[in-house]
């Protein structure tokens, strides 16, 4: 009874360093981008009329832009070539809000240029999608398997769950440089543009640093939960 319960506490606290981490990213992208949401541009533009202005200038004249509820919910879908800007960002004129649209003009640009991570990330997701759905059936079958006659078999669909579940490292490994890009990019237009000075960039540098940690929280806790899953498959597979 004490090994199960020393077990399960093990495995609660493989999680805490990854829980902090994604609390602390949160809470330092909404308090930056607060801090700057206080701040108007010089340019005075609003967040979705700078985007138009950099679409078109960029080209993508046929991309459109739309508002949707919620708080720091915007992204850009390739699917329908649509940049939804959220209501804290859409109308405002300031330094958060045209970073977050800049950000999001730069997913524009990485799909149109056909970005090499970008075209790795999209082959996964259909990949993703399918094997969520077989990862803990797998799993779990195979922890059964391991308590009959067909030790082999069962081991073998463990490696895979494993295998499966390791594909949000990988995924999370490969989104966290097209983040990171997206972000210079929109530092880069906004001051070939004119749309802010060097001054304004820093800020806007700021709040997406900012934004970038909640994709490195990401990736750690992805770690993590790997770790605890490999420590759940064979805690259990010892106590067989």
């Amino acid at each position: 009874m004490f090994y199960s319960y020393m077990i399960y506490y093990i495995l609660g606290i493989v999680m805490i360093p990854g829980i902090i981490l994604g609390i602390w990213a949160q809470s330092k992208v909404y308090s930056t981008f607060n801090q700057y949401n206080k701040v108007q541009t010089k340019h005075g533009k609003s967040a979705h009329e700078v985007a138009r202005f950099m679409l078109d200038n960029g080209g993508c004249t046929d991309t459109q832009i739309q508002q949707i509820r919620g708080n720091l919910t915007d992204n850009f879908n390739p699917s329908t070539n649509v940049v939804s800007l959220s209501e804290s960002v859409y109308n405002q004129s300031t330094i958060s809000a045209v970073g977050v649209t800049a950000h999001e003009i730069g997913h524009v640009f990485q799909h149109r240029e056909k970005y090499t991570p970008i075209k790795i990330r999209n082959a996964l997701v259909p990949v993703m999608n399918i094997s969520s759905m077989l990862m803990w059936p797998l799993i779990i079958i195979g922890l059964i398997l391991e308590m009959t006659y067909y030790v082999t078999a069962g081991d073998w669909l463990l490696y895979i769950g494993i295998g499966i579940y390791a594909l949000n490292i990988v995924f999370c490994l490969i989104t966290l440089p097209i983040e990171l890009n997206a972000s210079k990019r929109a530092e880069k237009m906004l001051l070939a543009t004119g749309e802010m000075d060097t001054e304004e960039t820093k800020g806007v540098k700021k709040v997406l640093n900012a934004a970038a940690w909640t994709y490195v929280a990401a990736l750690v806790t992805s770690i993590l939960s790997l770790l605890r899953l490999i420590l759940f498959v064979f805690t259990m597979r010892g106590r067989d």
